[in-house]
């Protein structure tokens, strides 16, 4: 018996299948996660030897360079030494996305993009929480930015990829339910305009 010809799925098979087991998702996260633990453990090496004793390398004069700092809080260093707390909520909040993934239709590929850079992100974030001794997250990206309404140079809080990726899933996010919201307020307005229509005939 020859074997059955591949069929590719119809729009509304893949609008049916959860997001949560399409590439776009899959690969997204792993993609992520990989790049964030990869570099941070090639940037504490890095900085061991290059770091001259401070833990700190300049990369583009005194606007860019790696540093080594541990964070036991969250963004911007809020809630440090509540790790085992914060170590709870990360959990909770990547069920809450892997739940979000699998209701998304795997048609929505921008919306499951987002998905997969934040729950990559802080599945990398996570990785620090639970296995490192301290319990604090790997930073190393460290910007010293000039802005025309200060005299000087702007710390931005010390970052890496998993916070990065976080940001940008989030943004996108964004964008994907407000569009999301456009349409279907465009829809209804539609359908109210040719119920009136219908009524006045």
């Amino acid at each position: 018996m020859g074997e059955a010809p591949l069929v590719a799925a119809s729009p509304g098979e893949e609008r049916g299948r959860p997001g949560l087991l399409t590439v776009v998702f899959v690969v997204g996260v792993a993609v992520i996660l990989a790049a964030d633990l990869i570099s941070k453990a090639w940037a504490w090496s890095f900085l061991d030897q290059h770091g001259g004793g401070y833990g700190e390398y300049a990369v583009f004069g005194e606007w860019f360079r790696l540093a080594k700092a541990t964070n036991t809080g969250t963004i911007w260093g809020l809630f440090k030494g509540y790790s085992g707390v914060l170590t709870g909520v990360r959990c909770v909040m990547v069920l809450v996305l892997l739940a979000f993934a699998w209701f998304t239709p795997a048609c929505q590929r921008f919306k499951l993009s987002g998905f997969a850079l934040t729950t990559g992100g802080a599945l990398g974030n996570l990785h620090d929480n639970v296995f490192r001794e301290d319990r604090g997250v790997r930073d190393f990206l460290d910007f010293h930015l000039p802005l025309p309404w200060r005299d000087t140079l702007y710390h931005y809080p010390t970052f890496n990829i998993a916070d990065a990726a976080i940001l940008v899933g989030a943004i996108s996010l964004f964008i994907a339910f407000g569009r999301e919201g456009s349409r279907s307020e465009q829809s209804s307005e539609q359908s109210s305009a040719q119920g009136k229509g219908e009524a006045g005939t």
